[in-house]
C-alpha cells in the first residue's frame, strides 16, 4: 500500500508543475479527439447500415 501512496504523491507533484499541467491538458485533449473520432465513425457506420448498430 505504501508503494501506491508513493505513486499517487509523485503524480500529484508532477501535475503541480507547469510541465505536468501542460502534459495533462495535452493528454486530455488527445483523449477527447480520439473519443469524438470514434463517435463520428460509429455514427457513419450506423447511418450506412440503416441505423441498426446491433444485429
Amino acid at each position: 500500500m505504501n508503494r501506491l501512496t508513493g505513486y499517487g504523491r509523485t503524480i500529484r507533484q508532477y501535475l503541480a508543475t507547469p510541465k505536468g499541467r501542460h502534459d495533462a491538458k495535452d493528454y486530455g485533449r488527445a483523449i477527447l479527439i480520439i473519443l469524438l473520432t470514434m463517435l463520428a465513425g460509429l455514427a457513419l457506420l450506423a447511418s450506412w447500415e440503416g441505423g441498426a448498430l446491433l444485429p
